[in-house]
């Protein structure tokens, strides 16, 4: 039995196991690559078109996106109308109803392109081996060209009209009048131009050397007249503070009259002195008149009517 076993597992038996599990796992990998899920079980169904466009096997089968499935196969028969049968390998837990259709469309900009179902609303379904109707969408380009070749071809006409009113302009005569005094007024900006530049170089660098000149002078004058001023106020307000603090030293002293009237009390007591008696004065005078008048003014035309009378 040992020797039996041995034999059995062999090199070349080994080597035939491990090639056999290279060729599965290749195998599923491929499928795997592909999309293809070949533990699932699938079902199948047919679709003719007259053009596939790009559809290849493996290529996907999707509802509002999500795979379902993929192409299976493709079968080239010159005998139909629509010479060209798809197999579609589907779920078989996805119901499809009658009237489905399988749509051939670009996923986008690069032209990859899938088959869409668009399920029907039938109540019947379909079976295995059924054949779908199939249609063929453009892609976005197609649809952008489609919308925009219209309008294009309208403006086409206004184009070619436009082009051949500027072509009359730019062929006339006038074109060419008003070339040739552009070219004159070209031609005279340029010799302003030289003059400009000769007049520059021969009498503008002198008069802005003398202008130069004038200003420096200019400036000078302007700081010596700043300076002799300001050195004149300067002196005056000197004499000026000199003469307030000259005025505060006397009436701070008592060698004059002010200064005696604003620091000695005694001159100021007596002439407050003096202002009282005057207005004691004053009082009086108003309170009795008649005894100032009548030793003033009255009594030597009494005596005289006395004399009289004697």
């Amino acid at each position: 039995m040992g020797e039996q076993k041995k034999t059995f597992l062999n090199n070349e038996v080994k080597i035939g196991i491990a090639v056999v599990f290279a060729i599965a796992v290749l195998y599923f990998g491929i499928n795997f690559l592909k999309g293809i899920n070949i533990f699932t079980p699938n079902t199948t169904l047919y679709v003719q078109y007259n053009s596939i466009d790009g559809i290849v096997k493996t290529s996907h089968v999707l509802i509002n996106g999500y795979q379902v499935g993929h192409v299976s196969d493709i079968v080239f028969d010159y005998t139909k109308e629509a010479p060209i049968t798809l197999e579609l390998t589907v779920d078989r837990k996805l119901v499809v109803p009658k009237g489905t259709i399988a749509e051939v469309y670009e996923t986008g900009l690069l032209g990859d392109k899938a088959i869409r179902l668009r399920l029907g609303k039938s109540n019947e379904l379909c079976h295995k081996g059924d054949t779908i109707e199939g249609i063929i969408t453009g892609g976005v380009l197609a649809q952008a060209m489609e919308s925009l070749l219209p309008p294009i071809q309208n403006m086409i006409p206004n184009i070619d009209s436009t082009v051949r009113a500027l072509r009359a302009v730019v062929e006339s005569e006038h074109v060419e009048n008003i070339l040739a005094n552009a070219d004159d007024a070209v031609k005279s900006l340029k010799d302003a131009s030289g003059k400009l530049d000769a007049m520059m170089s021969t009498d503008i660098k002198p008069f802005m050397a003398d202008a130069k000149n004038v200003a420096a002078k200019l400036d000078k004058v302007a700081t010596d007249v700043s300076e002799a001023d300001l050195k004149k106020t300067l002196s005056e307000l000197e004499a000026a503070i000199a003469n307030v603090k000259l005025a505060t030293a006397k009436l701070s002293s008592t060698d004059n009259t002010l200064g005696l009237l604003l620091n000695d009390r005694t001159l100021y007591n007596d002439v407050d002195s003096i202002l009282i008696n005057g207005n004691a004065l004053v009082v009086d005078l108003k309170q009795n008149p008649k005894r100032y008048v009548h030793f003033s003014v009255f009594g030597s035309k009494e005596k005289k009517t006395d004399e009289q009378k004697k």
